[in-house]
């Protein structure tokens, strides 16, 4: 077992090489990808603005680079490797999509079997409703952490649209958790979460508005599933409920758009003075928009402000424990 000079060292080391590996290869990487055309249309830009995708690929580079420094002082490395095996395997299945764009059916299937080495964690399977703990062993293992993985990470992933969103609403969730984690079990828990949030917090330099690169789905995906795995590795289950749930509202808003089968419409436009014009307010980063004259910056703020609200009612939950 580490001690706990060596957590600390561990916890600095593993955030600092991500931070700055990432930070490096980045501008880079935006070079190399615009050669290649690999960009997206930015739409809510006046003049027509491409902007380079897939920036999950430098935040897996740096993520990879922390964890290789890691292992030499990190002793009990093979829970690390696993829960960042789940990481990556989240990763390539996002970049795969980004380059084939997957049929539904598989993006809906194929992310549940990928949560699976959750379970070799040994995580804590019971389940705490208010005053009582349910123990539910594998089914908890195998079902119950990899369905809520899962969810975490296609949360993440639909929350976005406009520049830095999904990335900067990602590393909140992960500054949340961390200290959420911290407060129960000290520097122990932030060993796991190290590598993905230095890797996060460098790559939002160039992520925040106007962005410079995009996640893409091989870093949503990536970033989504670190969130939700660590939620579980940490026993922090009704937590993660609480900071996710301008996420959640999202989602069931999108459900809504679906049952009542309004045309998919993914973007809105802005006009010659930079104001938001959106189709509609069943989608969360649209309604601020919808109601009133602000523009992209300040609607992503807005979604900032919502989950840091979340983030602080989790914090408050956990404390109250």
């Amino acid at each position: 077992m580490a001690t706990t000079m060596q957590l600390y060292l561990i916890f600095f080391v593993s955030i600092i090489v991500s931070f700055l590996i990432t930070f490096l290869l980045i501008p880079r990487f935006i070079q190399k990808m615009i050669q290649e055309g690999h960009v997206v249309k930015d739409y809510y830009k006046l003049k027509e603005t491409f902007v380079p995708t897939m920036g999950g690929l430098p935040i897996l580079m740096g993520v990879l680079s922390s964890l290789i420094i890691v292992q030499l002082i990190f002793p009990e490395i093979e829970k690390l490797l696993i829960f960042y095996f789940i990481i990556l395997i989240y990763a390539i299945f996002g970049l795969v999509d980004d380059l084939v764009n997957l049929q539904k059916k598989i993006k809906l299937i194929a992310p549940f079997f990928l949560a699976y080495p959750i379970a070799l964690l040994n995580i804590d399977t019971n389940i705490s409703l208010i005053f009582i703990e349910i123990q539910v062993g594998l089914l908890y293992s195998y079902l119950i952490a990899p369905i809520y993985l899962m969810v975490v990470a296609n949360l993440i992933n639909m929350h976005s649209g406009f520049n830095g969103v999904s990335g900067g609403l990602a590393t909140i969730l992960l500054i949340f958790s961390a200290i959420a984690s911290y407060i129960k079990y000290g520097f122990i828990g932030l060993i796991y979460v190290g590598p993905i949030l230095g890797a996060m917090i460098a790559f939002m330099y160039f992520n925040k508005y106007p962005s410079k690169i995009f996640l893409g789905n091989v870093g949503q995906l990536m970033v989504g599933s670190a969130l939700g795995a660590f939620i579980i590795f940490q026993n922090m289950a009704w937590f993660g409920i609480i900071i996710l749930i301008p996420h959640i509202i999202n989602f069931l808003m999108f459900v809504y758009w679906k049952i009542r089968k309004y045309p998919h419409i993914k973007f809105g436009r802005v006009d010659e003075n930079g104001i938001l014009h959106v189709p509609n307010n069943l989608t969360l980063k649209w309604v601020l928009p919808y109601y009133f004259p602000i523009t992209e910056k300040k609607a992503m703020v807005a979604c900032y402000l919502f989950s840091i609200l979340s983030g602080t009612a989790g914090l408050a939950y956990v404390l109250l424990l």
